[in-house]
């Protein structure tokens, strides 16, 4: 199966055996079409399972804490991840790959792809940040020498900022102090994206979305009691359709409307 191919692929790796063969036509969209048919899956065509094996899963926390995942419970996992793989085999053939472990062998190798150009590129943004932290902190002195009156001492300093010597105690002082907190926010890589959609194989996983679906039912149960009960209030009129409204605003001006008598609010047209 392809999370089963993955998950050797990754043993394969780190062991130093990855395979070198390559697939011709595939590139970096290949991880996002995957990780978009995973969650499609999950989302939409196993719907009707999760709400089928939902009351296997209403289980006391109590009850959890003592008693754990019943039988029942990871028979319902075992259904769950051979509908999941079959589903993720289907995409191998969208894809026209020839096997389910060719596939995974040129997503591994996109993955080893992004990871060195993500590598990179945070090297760049890295010295970008610590330049852009240097002339931060540049300026601060500035201001401060600007409104100690030192403004045209400090002009006229060299603007090397490599450049250590002729420092006084004062400079040296300021230059001690942590620099601003600046913050980016890292790209999300192919690998990442990849370990989503194999923690969706696993049980764990699949065991918290079963018992926060059972959460979503039990609210929505409450919030139809309470409607029915009348304790939400009446329910809200259907909305008119644009033809509709357009039909009403042409009958009825808001300038043409007035209101009569404070008790009963009553709507006439002028």
């Amino acid at each position: 199966s392809p999370i089963s191919r993955m998950e050797q692929k990754e043993d394969d790796t780190s062991g130093g055996g990855a395979s070198n063969e390559l697939v011709v036509g595939h590139g970096p969209g290949l991880v996002h079409r995957f990780v978009n048919f995973a969650f499609h899956t999950i989302n939409a065509d196993m719907n009707d399972f999760f709400q089928e094996n939902c009351s296997k899963f209403e289980q006391d926390y109590d009850d959890y804490q003592k008693q754990g995942e019943t039988l029942e419970q990871y028979a319902a996992y075992q259904e769950y991840r051979r509908r999941l793989e079959e589903s993720l085999s289907t995409f191998v053939q969208k894809e026209n790959f020839d096997d389910d472990e060719e596939c995974m062998a040129e997503i591994q190798r996109l993955v080893k792809e992004d990871l060195e150009r993500h590598k990179e590129q945070m090297q760049k943004m890295m010295e970008q940040l610590q330049k852009a932290q240097k002339r931060a902190m540049k300026a601060i002195r500035r201001a401060q020498r600007a409104e100690n009156g030192g403004l045209e001492e400090f002009d006229g300093e060299d603007e090397d900022e490599d450049n250590e010597e002729g420092k006084d105690d004062d400079e040296a002082k300021e230059e001690a102090e942590p620099p601003p907190m600046m913050i980016f926010f890292s790209p999300t890589t192919l690998e990442q994206l990849v370990e989503m959609v194999m923690n969706l194989g696993e049980y764990q996983t699949f065991s918290m979305m079963m018992r926060m679906k059972v959460q979503q039912q039990r609210v929505l149960k409450l919030l139809m009691e309470a409607r029915e009960s009348g304790a939400l209030g009446p329910p809200q009129a259907e909305s008119k359709t644009d033809d509709e409204a357009k039909e009403q605003g042409n009958e009825v001006k808001v300038e043409d409307v007035k209101i009569e008598e404070d008790d009963d609010f009553m709507f006439t047209e002028s």
